[in-house]
């Protein structure tokens, strides 16, 4: 079954049609080896909406989750979307201040945990903690669905709740309906061909609580093939659990290429330690030219990679049958029912099936709207001849110097190049006579000595780029503070280095 031939309107019913029409099929994998059909996925999820009852949720609440990768998590969610409720996933590596938060924007009536959340609850909210042993508990009872937590539901109706990664302050509450959903993970499904294998297996190796969490597991019933999910994904385990289960997709972030790049050049031989991968997916922060080639090299595959953020996922998909040019120098083609347009300042403005239908704050969604009703994403681009769109950088991010706008992404694309440098990101630092200089932070790496200031500066002479955006500091660090989806905080790091440095 492919996405096209999916007529189902809601998250639900794209779940019970999946279940009737290939019942047998494995679609959620545990990293113990433990598995769960298509049929099972829906018995258990219609089985958990009276568990959910009896843990307290009712009708018309708004029910926050906070849990991590796990086969618990994917069956709440779902069972959640059977129920007519507002559901606002966290993030499990929000800790209590960013918790309280967000519960706040919610406006949310109860929080789901588990013992690892557990201690991130706020006082004053309704918590239940989720057993570890759910999934066993269910299949004991394996009892009929809630009767009002069931029913026909209105794909249309908001439904979900996601929170921007606020690194800027209080996150924004971007509310998604079941059809926002299904458009992006089926404009996904038809660009990046998931499913195509024969024996294809994928990974939410992600917070499943990121809005890419659902669309993920929606294209997964979509494409027809299981996903493994990781609740955890470390350097030394990461590769092993990938081969055990016979991964052929897999990704998240940038930072999540490069670790796989990592292990693999550390290896003593130049056998792949993922044999049976056949791409890299992923999205949030854009991936440099020169990690898609550092892939190519030691992993001998393709990074397919995607433009979204938490208002649209999944803008605009790379195809798997792009060329190498288009995979590692654009975000590839809008998907069907995604417009996109370049403002006369070169932001990137959004419509579509895919897009929010507004912030639970209408003023702030008002602000963020143009006067004919395009949505302002807060990123500049451009669009090429061949129809796809290169995103160069948030406008936040801008570094001006003289006057002159700087983007750091140009700045890091051509340093990522340097043979002394695996990770870096350059900020922006107050300075008296230019408003703004150039900071390069550079990420230590085990496998070789710092570079310095004046190799940065020849490399980038070397490279051809003008001297003007050439840094001015150099500050060498052991972490790059990340956002809880993988990219670095610049403003977080920016405070941070502002003390001194190189």
């Amino acid at each position: 079954m492919t996405g096209d031939a999916v007529t189902a309107g809601t998250i639900a019913e794209l779940l019970d049609e999946c279940a009737d029409t290939r019942p047998d099929r494995p679609l959620l994998l545990d990293v113990t080896g433990a598995a769960l059909t298509t049929c099972e996925v829906a018995a258990l999820s219609s089985a958990a909406t009276r568990w959910l009852w009896e843990a307290g949720v009712r009708p018309g609440m708004t029910v926050a989750w906070q849990l991590p990768s796990t086969v618990n998590a994917a069956l709440l969610m779902l069972a959640l979307a059977r129920a007519p409720v507002v559901q606002a996933p966290v993030l499990h590596l929000y800790r209590a201040r960013e918790v309280h938060v967000t519960l706040d924007v919610a406006g949310a009536d109860l929080l789901l945990v588990d013992v690892s959340t557990a201690a991130n609850a706020p006082a004053g909210i309704r918590t239940v903690v989720v057993p570890d042993d759910l999934v066993e508990r269910l299949e004991v009872s394996m009892r009929s669905p809630h009767p009002e937590l069931s029913g026909p539901l209105d794909a249309h109706e908001p439904s979900w709740v996601y929170f921007t990664s606020g690194t800027m302050g209080t996150p924004k509450g971007v509310r998604h309906t079941d059809v926002s959903l299904l458009s992006a993970s089926r404009g996904y499904v038809a660009h990046v061909g998931l499913g195509w294998h024969p024996e294809e297996v994928g990974t939410i190796a992600f917070p499943i609580a990121h809005v890419g969490g659902m669309v993920y597991l929606a294209a997964a019933l979509l494409g027809d093939f299981p996903v493994l999910l990781v609740p955890k994904v470390t350097a030394d385990e990461l590769p092993r659990l990938l081969a055990e289960h016979r991964v052929t997709v897999t990704g998240a972030s940038t930072a999540f290429y490069q670790m796989l790049v990592s292990a693999q050049m550390s290896t003593a031989t130049d056998e792949l330690l993922v044999p049976t991968l056949r791409m890299l997916i992923g999205g949030g922060a854009a991936c440099p030219p020169e990690v898609h080639r550092q892939v190519r090299e030691h992993l001998k595959i393709p990074v397919v990679h995607a433009y979204g953020m938490t208002e649209a996922p999944m803008i605009c998909v790379s195809e798997a049958a792009d060329t190498e040019e288009q995979l590692a120098n654009s975000t590839g083609r809008p998907i069907p029912g995604s417009d996109v347009r370049i403002s006369a300042t070169g932001e990137i403005e959004l419509r579509g099936g895919n897009l929010t239908p507004g912030y639970l704050d209408r003023a702030q969604w008002e602000a963020a709207r143009t006067e004919d009703g395009w949505f302002r994403s807060g990123d500049r681009g451009y669009l090429r001849p061949d129809g796809r769109i290169v995103v160069t950088g948030r406008t936040k991010d801008l570094i001006i110097r003289k006057g002159e706008n700087i983007a750091p992404d140009e700045i890091e694309n051509e340093l990522l190049a340097h043979p002394l440098i695996d990770e870096i990101a350059v900020v922006g630092q107050p300075d008296e006579v230019r408003g703004e200089l150039v900071c390069a932070v550079v990420r230590r790496s085990p496998r070789h000595r710092d570079v310095t200031l004046d190799e940065v500066c020849a490399f980038l002479d070397e490279r051809g780029l003008m001297k003007q955006k050439w840094p001015e500091r150099l500050v060498v660090v052991d972490e790059f503070p990340m956002t809880g989806l993988g990219k670095v905080a610049r403003s977080e790091l920016a405070k941070t280095i502002a003390g001194g440095g190189t």
